[in-house]
């Protein structure tokens, strides 16, 4: 029987979806079809799928959230070449008839340095998915997408295949992840983390450099993403949460940081930068002269940027403290109004990076960074979100992993300015990648 409220079950909604899917005829515009169903737990939903590609996405208050399987349009490559033509592709199947879809992905942090472990998800990677779940403020919709000449018989096995038995949220965060980890490796470890850091304290060309850090993880048994996503959830409030599965491989994370928001002519940005344990009294960062320091170069240049895309903006007179379960943060929000013909493909390319995750001056920084990390960080660091009508948003891919089968690198990093230490910048990256440690002990 259906819900008392009269919304369909997951499974009504999907027998009533093979009627749209049945019906669809070849289309160059998108044709989608939502339905409004009782509310599934989402990770729990996404666990029980067999498909590939699956994606997650939540707002900082949880209030609004997205889970796709598959995929009803990709957009990727190896070279991001041009962001101009990306964001013209990615706006041609966009519509006001449909102004739930999106486009979900991201970009990797540096394009001129990527190797194998990041071989799925290219330079950069966005798909719409061909079944969603989407949820705000407690309602949720089920949605099919299609585009295109369809394998309509292959769809309509696949939605037959989804798993609408799904565990409710109290019953799967009952299971833990149940697992060990064996080894644990750091690169660098703390002998050439040192020396990098001195490297980094020695060359006047710089003021600062964010030096990164790789933690892989091996367990016993390979953990479940998605539990291990739940898991984290709990331990980081106020959060962006995401995950990103394509093939065998899931970069999953909980960033506190957005680069932007777009909507319609209005952006908004925040400067993130300055870090001590919550251990510590806040008013011990907000008159740490090194911290301070660190943060004015990421405020001085998302102003430079902001006054080269907007026609107006206001930013916060003073840094506030933003507190999050492992830390205190110096934080600065900016907002304004963009000029006539200033798309997302300009304001990416002004923001990312901001000395933040880069350095400052941001190419000697990119330059020490490929020189010194001697790993890619992929999707760490970079811009992961989505992509609207007439609307986008950017978080900052930060306090995340990838998982792959019984591995997990979790990747981290510490801003390197004058009045560093190398020690103390070691910590702080240890106490950055505490939620994953913590999640799963």
């Amino acid at each position: 029987m259906s819900p008392t409220n009269n919304l369909l079950t997951l499974k009504e909604a999907r027998d009533q979806m093979a009627s749209f899917v049945a019906a669809y005829k070849p289309s160059k515009s998108i044709e989608r079809r939502e339905i409004k169903i009782d509310p599934v737990d989402m990770l729990s939903w996404l666990s029980c799928q067999k498909d590939d590609v699956k994606i997650y996405g939540a707002n900082q208050s949880d209030t609004v959230s997205i889970a796709g399987i598959g995929q009803a349009a990709c957009l990727t490559d190896i070279r991001i070449g041009n962001l101009k033509n990306i964001f013209k592709q990615l706006r041609h199947l966009l519509s006001p008839q449909h102004p739930y879809l999106q486009w979900y992905g991201g970009f990797c942090f540096d394009e001129r340095h990527q190797d194998a472990d990041w071989e799925e998800f290219g330079a950069y990677r966005f798909v719409i998915p061909r079944f969603e779940l989407a949820a705000q403020s407690g309602k949720m919709i089920f949605c099919c997408n299609l585009v295109g000449r369809e394998n309509i018989k292959g769809i309509l096995r696949q939605l037959a295949g989804i798993q609408v038995n799904v565990p409710s949220f109290v019953e799967a965060r009952k299971n833990s992840l149940n697992t060990t980890i064996l080894r644990r490796s750091d690169q660098p470890d703390s002998k050439f983390w040192k020396r990098d850091v001195d490297h980094i304290l020695s060359d006047t060309s710089v003021e600062k450099v964010v030096l990164a850090r790789k933690t892989a993880l091996h367990f016993k048994q390979a953990p479940d993403p998605w539990a291990m996503l739940r898991q984290l959830k709990a331990v980081t409030p106020n959060s962006y949460h995401f995950a990103f599965q394509f093939k065998k491989a899931v970069f999953l994370g909980a960033s506190p940081e957005r680069l932007y928001r777009r909507y319609q002519r209005s952006i908004e940005s925040e400067a993130l930068a300055g870090t001590m344990p919550n251990t510590t009294d806040p008013k011990i960062l907000q008159n740490s002269d090194k911290n301070r320091h660190e943060h004015a170069l990421v405020v001085n240049a998302i102003d430079d940027s902001f006054k080269e895309f907007c026609s107006a903006f206001s930013k916060d007179k003073q840094p506030g403290i933003l507190t999050l379960p492992n830390g205190h943060h110096l934080i600065t929000k900016f907002q304004g109004q963009l000029k006539d013909g200033v798309n997302d493909e300009d304001i990416l390319q002004f923001l990312h990076p901001t000395p933040a995750l880069g350095g400052a001056p941001r190419k000697q920084a990119m330059d020490i960074i490929r020189k010194l990390e001697g790993f890619s960080r992929g999707w760490y660091g970079a811009p992961i979100g989505y992509v609207g009508l007439d609307w986008a948003e950017f978080v900052v891919g930060i306090r995340s992993g990838l998982a792959r089968g019984k591995n997990l690198s979790v990747f981290a990093g510490a801003g390197i300015v004058q009045g560093s230490e190398a020690q103390s910048e070691w910590d702080e990256v240890e106490n950055k990648i505490s939620n994953f440690i913590k999640i799963i002990r």
